[in-house]
């Protein structure tokens, strides 16, 4: 698929499924974690453990073990960009995580997960994540939607859409 193609179907389906009006930041828990307890299926169970160790890479602020959690070409909209890492070197090279936790971030943690669509081989979910300080403070949370892909036998990422915006210049957070 060009990138073209994904960046549309990915700004459709964003639009489509979006619970919240755009720009919108949710303040509090209230959607259901389908990745929680005993998982339906083999595929959401897949989608849930590519979504854990994201989250998990991201936390490690280890750049280059979270760029191995994705798929490639990688797209993240956010804050009025959109930006294409094509590999995983290209990722890990401009996402050092330690210039997000001098914003105050110490960790994410999914508040949510809802799988929308599926096929055998990718997933679409909306979800909600918060940041939190080093007291475990809740800074903020957002909603968000991640595409999660099988490519080459490899569960990842592939694209994300959040309100989150961009901390960074060229970063993926």
């Amino acid at each position: 698929m060009t990138f073209w193609r994904l960046f549309k179907a990915l700004v459709l389906v964003t639009v489509m499924v979006s619970p919240v009006s755009p720009g919108a930041k949710a303040e509090a828990d209230g959607g259901v974690d389908d990745c929680a307890g005993t998982t339906a299926s083999a595929l959401l169970a897949e989608g849930c453990r590519s979504l854990d160790a994201f989250m998990s890479a991201f936390n490690s602020r280890d750049s280059a073990k979270w760029a191995q959690t994705l798929n490639y070409p990688h797209v993240r909209i956010a804050g009025g960009d959109v930006m294409v890492w094509q590999t995983p070197e290209d990722y890990a090279r401009t996402n050092d995580l330690e210039k997000l936790a001098a914003s105050g971030w110490h960790h994410s943690k999914w508040d949510w997960r809802h799988l929308v669509q599926s096929s055998d081989d990718k997933l679409h979910f909306t979800v909600q994540f918060s940041r939190y300080d080093d007291q475990d403070r809740r800074l903020v949370s957002y909603e968000s939607f991640y595409i999660v892909t099988r490519k080459d036998g490899h569960w990842g990422v592939q694209a994300r859409s959040s309100y989150a915006g961009v901390k960074v210049p060229g970063a993926a957070f």
